[in-house]
């Protein structure tokens, strides 16, 4: 299996691990009463992820993958740093990692759209990147619905010792010296050189999503990424505190 067939089998998995979260988070939005509105656009989110799941397929088949089914992870099916806490909790966390992934997401398909020129690879990112657009939005009206419901400090206590941990893998990431860079004929399939794409997704975080947690008072106006990254260094997602709201 070459990079640009790995990358896509790896996103279809991607897309379809989105689809299962977001479809249990449907649920739990139902359970605390959130908006009708609210359910009909999750719905809407779930069925964008699996057709995304499906033309990542396509295209990782399209540049020569050979037909294999796309299994998901089971670890990688559950919120890791409050598996055991009450469904209203979880569900904030599932709000806020949302909102963190979506926003980093429509950054990278950007990126992925301005390399790719094989006409398939352009479609499938197109589609993409309009999705992640209003997923990304949706995610933070959750939050804002959730601050509305059960109160914005109790809200603000669960995520704040848990933000940096939403973000860990973009704060984590360690970059070598000399990274490799894609052939030419890698990028025209949407990929983005290693370097370029983790310092975009570690941008990301401080432009868009940091502020946006911001201007909902979940998260101090001081904070920076370098705050974070060392709240990181020290956290235990056992230990954790945070309000029960």
């Amino acid at each position: 299996m070459d990079v640009v067939q790995r990358a896509w089998l790896r996103q279809s998995r991607t897309e379809y691990t989105a689809a299962s979260l977001v479809a249990e988070m449907t649920h739990w939005m139902c359970v605390v009463g959130l908006s009708p509105d609210l359910l009909v656009r999750a719905t809407r989110v779930v069925s964008d992820e699996v057709r995304h799941a499906t033309i990542c397929h396509e295209l990782y088949l399209h540049a020569g993958g050979a037909p294999t089914p796309v299994s998901l992870v089971p670890r990688q099916l559950i919120h890791a740093d409050d598996p055991e806490a009450p469904m209203h909790l979880r569900l904030i966390t599932a709000a806020g990692e949302l909102a963190c992934e979506e926003s980093v997401a429509l950054t990278v398909f950007r990126m992925r759209l301005e390399n790719a020129t094989d006409p398939m690879a352009r479609d499938v990112c197109e589609v993409i990147l309009r999705d992640e657009s209003t997923h990304r939005v949706f995610a933070f009206d959750v939050l804002d619905a959730l601050s509305e419901l059960y109160g914005l400090e109790p809200v603000r206590a669960w995520v704040r010792p848990r933000l940096c941990w939403w973000l860990r893998i973009y704060l984590r990431a360690k970059l070598r010296d000399e990274e490799p860079r894609y052939e030419p004929s890698a990028l025209a399939f949407g990929l983005i050189d290693r370097r370029e794409h983790w310092q975009a997704m570690r941008e990301t975080v401080e432009s868009k999503v940091i502020p946006a947690f911001q201007k909902r008072g979940l998260l101090e106006p001081e904070a920076t990424g370098e705050l974070l990254t060392r709240e990181l260094e020290t956290f235990d997602p056992r230990a954790v505190g945070g309000a029960v709201v």
